[in-house]
C-alpha cells in the first residue's frame, strides 16, 4: 500500500506557524507517519494538485494500491483527483458546515465529503457531527493520533508522578512570572533585585514584543487599539506602553491617532524617558512625528493629559480615550535589550518550578482554549496559597498575542499569593520532558477540543488532569484519572466563517465548578498521594488503549480494508 500524505505546514515552516490551526494538522500529520510506515510506503507531496495523480498512476503501473490522505479541514483539501482521497478532520463543533459563502463551494463541507467518498475524523463526536448531515451510511471512522508510544522512554526514567522539586526549565523565549512583578490596579513594574530573591533570575532587559522588526531599528505596531493586542497599556492617568525594544540616543515616533469625547481637539503629552512633547488631536484623526533625544535607554512610552472617565451617556463610553492607529518607531536600539522575533535569536532563560504545578499548553489567540476562566479560577482558589503555580506555555511566536491580556488579567485580580507563569518560545525535547515532569496536573478548560494533543500527552506520562469531559475528550477522560469540569451548551459560530453568525454549538465551563476541581486537586496532591498515584496510573493506562500505535494501526487498517476491499495488505 502506498499513502501519499499532505499538510500545509511543513517542517521547514513549522516555528513560524506555531499557534496557527494548520500546525494542529502538521503535529497530527507527523503521529501517524509511524503507523502508516508499518502499513506501507509514504509519500509526502508539497503540492497535491500536482504531484498526487502522478505518484497515484506510477503505483497504478506498478500495480500497487494507493491513497491520498490530505491532513486538512475540508474547505482546504483538493478535489477532483483520481487518486481515492479522504481528510484526516479535527472538528470540534456540533455541526458541520453546510452553507457556502465567500462564493466558495468548498465552505459547504458537503460538496467535498462527497468528492472524497469516505473520512477519517479523530473523534466520535466529530463522527456524530458528520453524519447529521452525510447521513448515517457515510463511511468514516474515529481514529485519534497515536501519542502513547512517543513517551515510553519518559515512563521509563519517570517512575514516579510526583517529580522531585524544585526543578529547573529552560526555555528559548521570554518567561512572565507574576513574581517577578510588582502588581496593583493602577501599575505593573517589574520587581528589582533589592526587593526580592525570586528577580535574581531575570535578565533585565524588557520583554521583546513580537512586533515586525524589518531593519532591527524600525517597529510597527498597526491596528486600532486593543488590550490583547497591544500588550501593555496601564489604566492609569498616565497610561504607557511597552516599546518592543529598549531605544537610545535620536529617536523618532511616527503616531497615527484618534481621540474620543473629551479628548478630541485637545493637547496630550507624549513622554520618553525626561522628555516630553505635545501632541494635539485635531479633530478625530491626528497623524505627527515626535523627536526624542535620550540620554539612556527606555522603552516605555507614556501619555498623559488624558480624560479617561467614561463618558456619562454616550454611545461610546470606552475609558481609554485615545486610539493608535498605527506607531513607527525609528531609534538606536540598546545592545542589551535587541532581540529579533526569530527563535535562532531568542536568549535563553531558565525559571526554577517548585509547589504543586498546574500547566496548560495552548495557542492564547485560539478562542476556544478559554484561558481566561483557567487564569480567574487559579487565582481565585489560591489566593492564599503560595506553593500553587499555574504554568501556561503559549504555543504562538509573538508575545504580544497575550502579554497585554495577561497583565490586564493579573492587575484585576491581585492582590494573590499563587504564582502565573507564562512561557513563550521553544522548548526543546528534554525540556518539554522536565516540564511534563515537574508538572502535577494538566489543565484543560476549552470550549471545545478536536482532540488537545497536549492534553493526552501528559496523560500518557502520567499526569491526571482537570478537565471538562465534553466534545472530543469525552472518548478518553472519566473520572478514574481526571477531576471533571462541568459544563453546558451555548451557541457559537464556525471559526473559518467569515460572516459570522450562530450556526453550531459549544461548550461553556461552569466557572465555580473549575474552582472547586482546583481545591480538590490540590489537596489530593498535597494530603493523599495514593490517591494521586491512582489517578495517574489510570491516566496512562487510558492512553495506552486509546492511543498507542497498535491501537491505531489496527483501526486504521480495518477502515482501509473495508474501504479498499481485499487488495490492501500490510
Amino acid at each position: 500500500m502506498n499513502f501519499i500524505v499532505y499538510s500545509q505546514i511543513r517542517e521547514e515552516n513549522l516555528h513560524s506557524s506555531l499557534g496557527l490551526p494548520e500546525y494542529s494538522y502538521y503535529i497530527v500529520l507527523k503521529g501517524f507517519l509511524p503507523v502508516l510506515k508499518e502499513l506501507g510506503q509514504v509519500h509526502i507531496v508539497k503540492d497535491p494538485e500536482k504531484e498526487v495523480d502522478c505518484i497515484y498512476d506510477a503505483c497504478r503501473k506498478r500495480n500497487e494500491d494507493c491513497v491520498f490522505i490530505t491532513f486538512s479541514p475540508p474547505h482546504k483539501s483538493t478535489t477532483g483527483l483520481r487518486c481515492p482521497t479522504f481528510s484526516v478532520l479535527a472538528w470540534e463543533f456540533s455541526s458541520i458546515p453546510e452553507e457556502s459563502w465567500d462564493n466558495n463551494p468548498k465552505n459547504d463541507w458537503r460538496t467535498v465529503l462527497s468528492d472524497h467518498g469516505r473520512l477519517i475524523t479523530l473523534s466520535r463526536y466529530t463522527v456524530e457531527s458528520v453524519k447529521k448531515s452525510m447521513g448515517e451510511n457515510f463511511p468514516i471512522a474515529a481514529i485519534p493520533s497515536p501519542v502513547w508510544d512517543s513517551f515510553e522512554n519518559f515512563r521509563k526514567k519517570t517512575q514516579d508522578p510526583h517529580f522531585i522539586k524544585p526543578t529547573a526549565v529552560t526555555i528559548k523565549g521570554n518567561i512572565i512570572d507574576s513574581r517577578n512583578y510588582r502588581i496593583a490596579p493602577d501599575a505593573f513594574d517589574l520587581v528589582s533585585a533589592t526587593d526580592s530573591l525570586q528577580a535574581e533570575s531575570w535578565t533585565g532587559e524588557k520583554l521583546h514584543l513580537g512586533f515586525s522588526m524589518t531593519d532591527e531599528s524600525k517597529a510597527y505596531l498597526g491596528g486600532f487599539y486593543k488590550s490583547e493586542v497591544w500588550g501593555s497599556w496601564s489604566r492609569i492617568k498616565e497610561p504607557w506602553i511597552l516599546l518592543p525594544c529598549r531605544l537610545s540616543g535620536s529617536v523618532q515616533i511616527k503616531i497615527s491617532a484618534c481621540g474620543y469625547g473629551k479628548n478630541v481637539d485637545r493637547q496630550i503629552f507624549v513622554s520618553l524617558g525626561n522628555e516630553k512633547k505635545p501632541l494635539r488631536l485635531n479633530g478625530f484623526f491626528t497623524e505627527t512625528d515626535l523627536c526624542f533625544q535620550l540620554s539612556r535607554p527606555e522603552s516605555i512610552l507614556k501619555f498623559s493629559g488624558l480624560d479617561l472617565n467614561p463618558i456619562t451617556g454616550a454611545i461610546d463610553t470606552r475609558s481609554m480615550g485615545i486610539g493608535l492607529r498605527f506607531m513607527e518607531i525609528t531609534g538606536r536600539p540598546d545592545a542589551n535589550a535587541m532581540a529579533a522575533t526569530g527563535e535562532k535569536n531568542q536568549p535563553h532563560r531558565q525559571i526554577l518550578l517548585d509547589g504543586v504545578v498546574y500547566t496548560s499548553v495552548f495557542s492564547p489567540i485560539d478562542g476556544r482554549k478559554n484561558w481566561k476562566d483557567m487564569i480567574t479560577a487559579f487565582c481565585s482558589a489560591f489566593q492564599e496559597i503560595e506553593d500553587a503555580t499555574l504554568i501556561l506555555k503559549m504555543s504562538n511566536n509573538a508575545l504580544s498575542s497575550f502579554l497585554g491580556e495577561l497583565h490586564f488579567y493579573l492587575q484585576q485580580l491581585w492582590p494573590f499569593k499563587c504564582r502565573i507563569v507564562a512561557l513563550q518560545g521553544y522548548l526543546d525535547a528534554v525540556e518539554f520532558e522536565k516540564l511534563i515532569a515537574v508538572t502535577d496536573y494538566y489543565v484543560n478548560t476549552s470550549h471545545c477540543e478536536g482532540l488537545c494533543l497536549p492534553l493526552m500527552e501528559f496523560m500518557a506520562c502520567r499526569k491526571p488532569v482537570l478537565s471538562p469531559c465534553h466534545t472530543a475528550m469525552a472518548d478518553y477522560i472519566d473520572t478514574s484519572s481526571a477531576l471533571i469540569i462541568e459544563s453546558s451548551l451555548e451557541p457559537c459560530m464556525w471559526p473559518h466563517d467569515s460572516r459570522p453568525v450562530f450556526r453550531t454549538m459549544r461548550y461553556r465551563i461552569d466557572w465555580q465548578s473549575l474552582v472547586s476541581a482546583y481545591w480538590q486537586s490540590y489537596r489530593i496532591a498535597k494530603e493523599q498521594p495514593e490517591t494521586y498515584r491512582q489517578m495517574a496510573d489510570s491516566a496512562s493506562l487510558q492512553m495506552k488503549w486509546f492511543a498507542s500505535n497498535s491501537v491505531i494501526k489496527n483501526k486504521l487498517q480495518n477502515f482501509l480494508s473495508l474501504e479498499l476491499g481485499e487488495k490492501f495488505s500490510s
